[in-house]
Protein backbone atom coordinates (compact mmCIF):
# COMPACT_ATOMS: atom_id res chain seq x y z
CA UNK A 1 0.00 0.00 0.00
CA UNK A 2 1.40 3.55 -0.95
CA UNK A 3 1.17 5.81 1.79
CA UNK A 4 0.40 9.35 1.29
CA UNK A 5 3.28 11.50 3.03
CA UNK A 6 1.61 14.07 5.21
CA UNK A 7 2.91 18.22 5.23
CA UNK A 8 5.40 18.78 8.09
CA UNK A 9 2.71 20.47 10.20
CA UNK A 10 0.39 17.58 9.78
CA UNK A 11 3.34 15.19 11.60
CA UNK A 12 3.68 16.72 14.64
CA UNK A 13 0.85 16.54 17.52
CA UNK A 14 -1.01 19.60 18.71
CA UNK A 15 1.18 20.76 22.35
CA UNK A 16 -1.70 19.26 24.45
CA UNK A 17 -1.31 15.82 23.73
CA UNK A 18 2.76 15.89 23.69
CA UNK A 19 2.90 13.69 26.68
CA UNK A 20 0.85 10.86 25.25
CA UNK A 21 3.72 10.88 22.72
CA UNK A 22 5.73 7.64 23.65
CA UNK A 23 6.54 4.40 21.55
CA UNK A 24 7.87 0.95 22.91
CA UNK A 25 9.84 -0.52 20.31
CA UNK A 26 10.54 -3.99 20.31
CA UNK A 27 13.79 -5.49 18.50
CA UNK A 28 16.51 -8.18 18.84
CA UNK A 29 18.62 -6.47 15.99
CA UNK A 30 21.05 -5.58 18.02
CA UNK A 31 21.95 -5.25 21.85
CA UNK A 32 22.91 -2.28 23.37
CA UNK A 33 26.53 -3.13 23.99
CA UNK A 34 26.78 -3.97 20.13
CA UNK A 35 25.36 -0.17 19.51
CA UNK A 36 27.52 1.16 21.57
CA UNK A 37 31.00 -0.92 20.17
CA UNK A 38 29.82 -0.24 16.48
CA UNK A 39 28.58 3.23 16.70
CA UNK A 40 25.80 2.67 16.03
CA UNK A 41 23.74 5.41 18.05
CA UNK A 42 21.76 6.47 15.15
CA UNK A 43 19.48 3.41 15.53
CA UNK A 44 18.29 4.51 18.30
CA UNK A 45 18.32 8.40 17.51
CA UNK A 46 15.72 7.67 14.66
CA UNK A 47 13.10 5.62 16.52
CA UNK A 48 11.93 8.99 17.42
CA UNK A 49 11.52 9.96 14.37
CA UNK A 50 12.94 13.01 14.14
CA UNK A 51 10.81 14.34 16.81
CA UNK A 52 7.87 12.78 16.55
CA UNK A 53 7.93 10.63 19.38
CA UNK A 54 8.81 12.63 22.81
CA UNK A 55 9.31 9.56 24.74
CA UNK A 56 10.34 5.87 23.32
CA UNK A 57 11.55 2.53 25.39
CA UNK A 58 13.51 0.35 23.43
CA UNK A 59 13.25 -3.55 24.62
CA UNK A 60 16.04 -5.98 23.90
CA UNK A 61 14.44 -9.02 24.63
CA UNK A 62 17.88 -11.15 25.15
CA UNK A 63 19.96 -8.48 25.50
CA UNK A 64 22.41 -9.47 28.12
CA UNK A 65 22.94 -12.93 26.11
CA UNK A 66 27.11 -13.70 26.11
CA UNK A 67 27.16 -14.09 22.07
CA UNK A 68 26.11 -10.49 21.68
CA UNK A 69 28.68 -8.81 23.86
CA UNK A 70 27.36 -8.83 27.67
CA UNK A 71 30.26 -9.91 29.73
CA UNK A 72 28.82 -9.27 33.49
CA UNK A 73 25.97 -11.82 34.83
CA UNK A 74 24.07 -12.48 32.09
CA UNK A 75 21.17 -13.93 34.81
CA UNK A 76 18.34 -11.33 36.44
CA UNK A 77 15.59 -9.16 36.32
CA UNK A 78 15.17 -6.85 33.34
CA UNK A 79 17.20 -3.63 33.34
CA UNK A 80 16.40 -0.30 32.37
CA UNK A 81 19.27 1.55 31.09
CA UNK A 82 18.71 5.44 30.50
CA UNK A 83 20.33 5.81 27.02
CA UNK A 84 19.59 9.88 26.79
CA UNK A 85 16.74 12.09 28.33
CA UNK A 86 14.13 10.83 26.40
CA UNK A 87 14.96 7.24 25.78
CA UNK A 88 14.92 4.07 28.14
CA UNK A 89 16.93 1.05 27.05
CA UNK A 90 15.36 -2.27 28.39
CA UNK A 91 17.59 -5.02 28.38
CA UNK A 92 16.28 -7.97 28.55
CA UNK A 93 17.59 -10.98 30.06
CA UNK A 94 19.25 -14.29 28.83
CA UNK A 95 18.38 -15.91 32.20
CA UNK A 96 16.15 -15.43 35.02
CA UNK A 97 17.87 -17.27 37.79
CA UNK A 98 21.92 -18.28 37.80
CA UNK A 99 21.55 -21.02 40.07
CA UNK A 100 19.44 -22.98 37.16
CA UNK A 101 22.16 -21.70 34.36
CA UNK A 102 22.10 -25.37 34.03
CA UNK A 103 18.79 -25.65 32.53
CA UNK A 104 19.35 -22.73 30.05
CA UNK A 105 15.63 -23.51 28.22
CA UNK A 106 13.73 -23.53 31.55
CA UNK A 107 15.88 -20.27 32.97
CA UNK A 108 15.67 -18.47 29.06
CA UNK A 109 12.03 -19.09 28.67
CA UNK A 110 11.70 -17.65 32.87
CA UNK A 111 13.52 -14.55 31.77
CA UNK A 112 11.24 -14.13 28.37
CA UNK A 113 7.89 -13.81 30.83
CA UNK A 114 9.95 -11.80 32.96
CA UNK A 115 10.92 -9.56 30.67
CA UNK A 116 7.21 -9.54 29.13
CA UNK A 117 6.07 -8.65 32.49
CA UNK A 118 8.30 -5.96 32.66
CA UNK A 119 6.85 -4.69 29.58
CA UNK A 120 3.25 -4.80 30.34
CA UNK A 121 3.89 -2.56 33.45
CA UNK A 122 6.08 0.17 32.22
CA UNK A 123 3.23 0.13 29.19
CA UNK A 124 0.52 1.02 31.56
CA UNK A 125 2.09 2.88 33.84
CA UNK A 126 3.39 5.28 31.32
CA UNK A 127 -0.03 4.47 28.96
CA UNK A 128 1.75 3.46 25.83
CA UNK A 129 -0.33 3.02 23.11
CA UNK A 130 1.95 2.33 20.43
CA UNK A 131 4.17 -0.77 20.12
CA UNK A 132 6.57 -1.55 17.48
CA UNK A 133 7.99 -4.76 16.81
CA UNK A 134 10.77 -6.06 14.59
CA UNK A 135 9.84 -9.18 13.59
CA UNK A 136 6.48 -10.82 13.31
CA UNK A 137 8.84 -13.90 15.61
CA UNK A 138 9.35 -13.57 19.12
CA UNK A 139 9.63 -9.56 19.09
CA UNK A 140 6.01 -9.78 17.05
CA UNK A 141 4.58 -12.04 19.99
CA UNK A 142 5.80 -10.18 23.26
CA UNK A 143 4.79 -6.91 21.04
CA UNK A 144 1.23 -8.51 20.44
CA UNK A 145 1.03 -9.37 24.14
CA UNK A 146 1.72 -6.20 25.51
CA UNK A 147 -0.20 -4.61 22.88
CA UNK A 148 -3.20 -6.55 24.30
CA UNK A 149 -3.18 -6.35 27.47
CA UNK A 150 -1.99 -2.64 27.85
CA UNK A 151 -4.55 -1.39 25.67
CA UNK A 152 -2.11 -0.62 22.82
CA UNK A 153 -1.60 -0.95 19.27
CA UNK A 154 0.85 -2.88 17.57
CA UNK A 155 2.52 -2.28 14.59
CA UNK A 156 5.55 -4.67 13.18
CA UNK A 157 8.79 -4.26 10.84
CA UNK A 158 8.69 -7.46 7.66
CA UNK A 159 12.48 -8.49 8.27
CA UNK A 160 12.18 -10.79 5.47
CA UNK A 161 10.88 -13.02 3.53
CA UNK A 162 10.41 -16.21 5.86
CA UNK A 163 8.95 -18.58 3.76
CA UNK A 164 10.91 -18.39 1.16
CA UNK A 165 13.85 -18.85 3.49
CA UNK A 166 12.54 -21.61 5.04
CA UNK A 167 11.90 -23.44 1.96
CA UNK A 168 15.40 -22.85 1.08
CA UNK A 169 16.76 -24.35 3.99
CA UNK A 170 14.23 -26.55 5.13
CA UNK A 171 14.52 -25.02 8.69
CA UNK A 172 12.83 -22.60 11.10
CA UNK A 173 13.98 -18.92 11.00
CA UNK A 174 14.60 -19.04 14.78
CA UNK A 175 14.76 -22.38 15.87
CA UNK A 176 15.98 -22.19 19.51
CA UNK A 177 13.13 -20.22 20.27
CA UNK A 178 10.56 -22.36 17.61
CA UNK A 179 11.69 -25.44 17.01
CA UNK A 180 9.37 -27.06 14.50
CA UNK A 181 8.12 -25.00 11.16
CA UNK A 182 4.69 -25.19 11.65
CA UNK A 183 5.53 -23.82 15.22
CA UNK A 184 6.87 -20.55 13.80
CA UNK A 185 4.52 -20.54 10.75
CA UNK A 186 1.31 -20.58 13.65
CA UNK A 187 3.38 -17.22 15.44
CA UNK A 188 3.65 -15.38 12.45
CA UNK A 189 -0.14 -15.49 11.51
CA UNK A 190 -1.24 -14.99 14.49
CA UNK A 191 0.78 -11.65 15.00
CA UNK A 192 0.21 -10.58 11.54
CA UNK A 193 -3.28 -11.08 11.59
CA UNK A 194 -3.44 -8.88 14.48
CA UNK A 195 -1.48 -6.38 13.81
CA UNK A 196 -2.95 -2.91 13.01
CA UNK A 197 0.35 -2.22 10.83
CA UNK A 198 2.57 -3.64 9.05
CA UNK A 199 6.02 -2.05 7.33
CA UNK A 200 8.21 -3.76 4.51
CA UNK A 201 11.52 -2.54 3.17
CA UNK A 202 9.85 -4.42 -0.74
CA UNK A 203 6.90 -5.76 -2.04
CA UNK A 204 8.03 -9.07 -1.58
CA UNK A 205 8.47 -8.59 2.07
CA UNK A 206 4.77 -7.47 2.00
CA UNK A 207 3.47 -10.35 0.18
CA UNK A 208 5.02 -12.46 2.70
CA UNK A 209 2.74 -10.78 5.27
CA UNK A 210 -0.29 -11.09 3.40
CA UNK A 211 0.10 -14.80 2.56
CA UNK A 212 0.32 -15.02 6.19
CA UNK A 213 -2.81 -13.37 7.32
CA UNK A 214 -1.69 -9.68 7.06
CA UNK A 215 -4.45 -7.19 6.30
CA UNK A 216 -4.04 -5.72 2.87
CA UNK A 217 -4.91 -2.60 3.51
CA UNK A 218 -2.85 -2.74 6.87
CA UNK A 219 0.31 -3.20 5.05
CA UNK A 220 2.83 0.25 4.28
CA UNK A 221 6.14 -0.47 2.06
CA UNK A 222 8.59 2.25 4.15
CA UNK A 223 11.98 1.19 3.08
CA UNK A 224 14.91 1.76 5.68
CA UNK A 225 16.65 4.58 4.15
CA UNK A 226 16.58 6.38 7.06
CA UNK A 227 18.00 3.58 9.54
CA UNK A 228 21.53 4.52 7.96
CA UNK A 229 24.55 6.03 9.65
CA UNK A 230 24.60 10.04 8.28
CA UNK A 231 28.16 9.38 7.22
CA UNK A 232 27.11 6.78 4.68
CA UNK A 233 25.01 9.50 2.99
CA UNK A 234 28.58 11.69 2.19
CA UNK A 235 29.29 11.73 -0.99
CA UNK A 236 32.33 9.22 -1.67
CA UNK A 237 35.11 12.37 -2.79
CA UNK A 238 34.20 13.47 0.51
CA UNK A 239 35.12 10.71 2.76
CA UNK A 240 38.39 10.17 4.83
CA UNK A 241 40.49 7.47 3.87
CA UNK A 242 40.43 4.58 5.70
CA UNK A 243 41.99 5.04 8.83
CA UNK A 244 43.46 1.76 9.96
CA UNK A 245 46.98 1.28 8.38
CA UNK A 246 47.24 -2.64 8.29
CA UNK A 247 43.62 -2.72 6.19
CA UNK A 248 44.30 0.62 3.90
CA UNK A 249 47.62 -1.51 2.90
CA UNK A 250 45.27 -4.65 1.80
CA UNK A 251 42.96 -2.60 0.10
CA UNK A 252 46.24 -1.21 -2.23
CA UNK A 253 48.16 -4.42 -2.80
CA UNK A 254 45.12 -5.49 -5.45
CA UNK A 255 41.64 -4.65 -6.15
CA UNK A 256 39.22 -5.60 -3.29
CA UNK A 257 36.13 -7.19 -3.21
CA UNK A 258 33.89 -6.95 0.07
CA UNK A 259 31.22 -8.74 1.43
CA UNK A 260 28.96 -6.97 4.31
CA UNK A 261 26.68 -8.32 6.84
CA UNK A 262 26.67 -11.26 9.28
CA UNK A 263 28.82 -14.36 8.41
CA UNK A 264 25.77 -16.96 8.78
CA UNK A 265 24.24 -19.64 6.39
CA UNK A 266 21.15 -17.74 5.06
CA UNK A 267 23.27 -15.27 3.46
CA UNK A 268 25.24 -17.21 1.36
CA UNK A 269 28.45 -16.01 2.54
CA UNK A 270 30.15 -18.97 1.35
CA UNK A 271 29.89 -17.72 -2.62
CA UNK A 272 31.59 -14.98 -2.17
CA UNK A 273 34.40 -17.13 -1.43
CA UNK A 274 33.92 -19.29 -4.24
CA UNK A 275 33.74 -16.30 -6.40
CA UNK A 276 37.19 -15.66 -5.50
CA UNK A 277 38.53 -18.79 -6.51
CA UNK A 278 37.05 -18.52 -9.80
CA UNK A 279 38.23 -15.23 -10.00
CA UNK A 280 41.60 -16.41 -9.34
CA UNK A 281 41.30 -19.27 -11.25
CA UNK A 282 40.74 -17.21 -14.47
CA UNK A 283 44.20 -14.96 -13.77
CA UNK A 284 42.20 -12.19 -11.59
CA UNK A 285 44.65 -10.75 -8.70
CA UNK A 286 42.02 -9.67 -6.17
CA UNK A 287 41.35 -10.38 -2.68
CA UNK A 288 38.34 -10.54 -0.42
CA UNK A 289 37.09 -8.46 2.88
CA UNK A 290 34.57 -9.69 5.25
CA UNK A 291 33.54 -6.87 7.32
CA UNK A 292 30.98 -8.75 10.25
CA UNK A 293 31.31 -11.71 12.11
CA UNK A 294 29.46 -15.46 12.74
CA UNK A 295 29.84 -18.77 13.38
CA UNK A 296 30.55 -19.57 9.57
CA UNK A 297 33.66 -17.37 10.35
CA UNK A 298 36.08 -20.74 10.67
CA UNK A 299 34.71 -22.17 7.62
CA UNK A 300 34.87 -19.60 5.31
CA UNK A 301 38.81 -19.18 6.45
CA UNK A 302 38.92 -23.09 5.80
CA UNK A 303 37.66 -23.24 2.92
CA UNK A 304 39.71 -20.26 1.04
CA UNK A 305 42.68 -22.32 2.59
CA UNK A 306 41.67 -25.19 0.49
CA UNK A 307 41.28 -23.28 -2.83
CA UNK A 308 45.02 -21.87 -2.00
CA UNK A 309 43.48 -17.93 -1.84
CA UNK A 310 43.74 -17.51 2.67
CA UNK A 311 46.46 -14.97 1.89
CA UNK A 312 44.12 -13.13 -0.22
CA UNK A 313 41.43 -12.91 2.50
CA UNK A 314 40.96 -10.85 5.14
CA UNK A 315 38.28 -10.85 8.09
CA UNK A 316 37.85 -7.01 9.68
CA UNK A 317 34.61 -8.26 11.87
CA UNK A 318 32.10 -6.26 13.10
CA UNK A 319 33.79 -2.80 12.33
CA UNK A 320 31.96 0.99 13.51
CA UNK A 321 30.34 2.73 11.22
CA UNK A 322 32.64 5.30 10.68
CA UNK A 323 35.37 2.64 9.31
CA UNK A 324 32.64 0.78 7.08
CA UNK A 325 31.96 4.61 5.45
CA UNK A 326 35.62 4.81 4.47
CA UNK A 327 36.26 1.25 3.51
CA UNK A 328 33.50 0.96 0.63
CA UNK A 329 34.27 3.88 -1.49
CA UNK A 330 37.81 1.88 -1.48
CA UNK A 331 36.35 -1.23 -2.66
CA UNK A 332 36.62 -2.93 -6.24
CA UNK A 333 33.15 -4.45 -5.65
CA UNK A 334 30.77 -4.91 -2.90
CA UNK A 335 29.35 -8.73 -3.67
CA UNK A 336 25.75 -9.25 -2.16
CA UNK A 337 24.18 -12.84 -1.95
CA UNK A 338 21.62 -11.58 0.03
CA UNK A 339 22.24 -8.32 2.56
CA UNK A 340 20.09 -5.86 4.30
CA UNK A 341 21.08 -2.53 4.76
CA UNK A 342 24.87 -2.74 4.38
CA UNK A 343 23.52 -3.17 0.32
CA UNK A 344 22.06 0.35 0.87
CA UNK A 345 25.30 1.83 2.88
CA UNK A 346 27.15 -0.05 -0.24
CA UNK A 347 24.56 1.85 -2.60
CA UNK A 348 25.19 4.95 -0.96
CA UNK A 349 28.94 4.57 -0.97
CA UNK A 350 29.21 5.16 -4.56
CA UNK A 351 30.22 1.27 -4.66
CA UNK A 352 30.02 -1.41 -8.01
CA UNK A 353 27.11 -3.96 -7.07
CA UNK A 354 26.67 -7.28 -8.22
CA UNK A 355 24.01 -9.13 -6.61
CA UNK A 356 21.85 -12.29 -6.37
CA UNK A 357 18.27 -11.81 -7.87
CA UNK A 358 16.78 -12.41 -4.50
CA UNK A 359 14.55 -10.89 -1.75
CA UNK A 360 14.54 -7.43 -2.38
CA UNK A 361 17.36 -6.50 -3.78
CA UNK A 362 16.47 -6.18 -7.26
CA UNK A 363 14.51 -3.08 -6.45
CA UNK A 364 17.81 -1.25 -5.45
CA UNK A 365 20.42 -3.22 -8.31
CA UNK A 366 18.97 -2.49 -11.48
CA UNK A 367 21.04 -4.87 -13.82
CA UNK A 368 23.21 -2.71 -15.82
CA UNK A 369 21.88 0.21 -14.20
CA UNK A 370 22.69 0.36 -10.40
CA UNK A 371 25.13 -2.86 -10.42
CA UNK A 372 24.82 -6.10 -11.65
CA UNK A 373 22.23 -8.70 -10.80
CA UNK A 374 22.45 -12.01 -11.17
CA UNK A 375 20.42 -15.26 -10.76
CA UNK A 376 20.06 -16.48 -7.25
CA UNK A 377 22.65 -18.75 -6.09
CA UNK A 378 24.84 -18.93 -9.18
CA UNK A 379 28.09 -18.30 -7.96
CA UNK A 380 30.01 -18.75 -11.77
CA UNK A 381 27.32 -15.63 -12.94
CA UNK A 382 28.59 -13.84 -10.02
CA UNK A 383 32.07 -14.51 -10.68
CA UNK A 384 31.64 -13.42 -14.63
CA UNK A 385 29.96 -10.34 -13.31
CA UNK A 386 32.47 -9.02 -10.77
CA UNK A 387 35.44 -9.98 -13.40
CA UNK A 388 33.12 -7.61 -15.68
CA UNK A 389 33.61 -5.00 -13.37
CA UNK A 390 37.29 -5.57 -12.46
CA UNK A 391 38.18 -5.25 -16.33
CA UNK A 392 35.93 -1.85 -16.81
CA UNK A 393 36.95 0.77 -14.65
CA UNK A 394 34.32 2.88 -16.81
CA UNK A 395 31.51 -0.01 -15.76
CA UNK A 396 32.19 0.29 -11.80
CA UNK A 397 32.38 4.59 -12.15
CA UNK A 398 29.14 4.66 -14.04
CA UNK A 399 27.31 1.80 -11.57
CA UNK A 400 28.77 3.47 -8.66
CA UNK A 401 27.20 7.01 -9.37
CA UNK A 402 24.02 5.00 -10.56
CA UNK A 403 23.56 2.94 -7.10
CA UNK A 404 24.13 6.22 -5.33
CA UNK A 405 21.10 8.23 -7.39
CA UNK A 406 18.95 4.92 -7.41
CA UNK A 407 19.81 5.03 -3.87
CA UNK A 408 18.27 8.38 -3.05
CA UNK A 409 15.75 7.96 -5.42
CA UNK A 410 13.94 4.84 -3.37
CA UNK A 411 15.85 5.34 -0.20
CA UNK A 412 16.06 8.72 0.39
CA UNK A 413 15.77 8.93 4.84
CA UNK A 414 13.36 12.06 4.99
CA UNK A 415 11.32 10.20 3.00
CA UNK A 416 10.89 7.31 4.59
CA UNK A 417 10.99 9.10 7.88
CA UNK A 418 7.88 10.97 6.55
CA UNK A 419 6.09 7.68 5.34
CA UNK A 420 6.80 6.39 8.51
CA UNK A 421 5.19 8.75 10.63
CA UNK A 422 2.22 8.55 8.28
CA UNK A 423 1.51 5.05 9.12
CA UNK A 424 1.49 5.73 12.80
CA UNK A 425 -0.72 8.14 12.13
CA UNK A 426 -3.08 5.68 10.00
CA UNK A 427 -3.25 3.53 12.92
CA UNK A 428 -3.75 5.93 15.41
CA UNK A 429 -0.90 6.75 17.15
CA UNK A 430 -2.48 9.25 20.20
CA UNK A 431 -4.02 7.52 23.46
Amino acid sequence: MELQILSKSNTTADPESRDASKLMYICSSYSLDQIRERDLSHVLQIRHLDGYWDNVWSVHPIDTHPSLGFKSNPCGHPIDEQVSEDHIFVRGRYGRFSWLSWIRPVNAALALFSVLIHMIRIARREKIKTIRAGDPNLTGLLGLIVAKLAGGKLMVRINGDHDAIRARTGKPINPRLFPFIWLEVLVEKIVLSRAESILSPGQNYEDFAVSNGADPKKCHVVRFGNLIDPRHLAPACDRPNIEDPNVAAFFKQRPTLIHIGRLIPIKHVLDCVEVLGTLTESGYDAGLCFIGDGPLRVTIKNRAAELGIADQVIFLGNCNQGAISQIVPQTAVVLSPLTGRALTEAAFGEAAIVAYNLDWQGDLVVDGVSGLLVPAFDVQAMADATARILADKKLAARLGENARKRAFEILAPNQQTEMEIAAYQLMGKKS
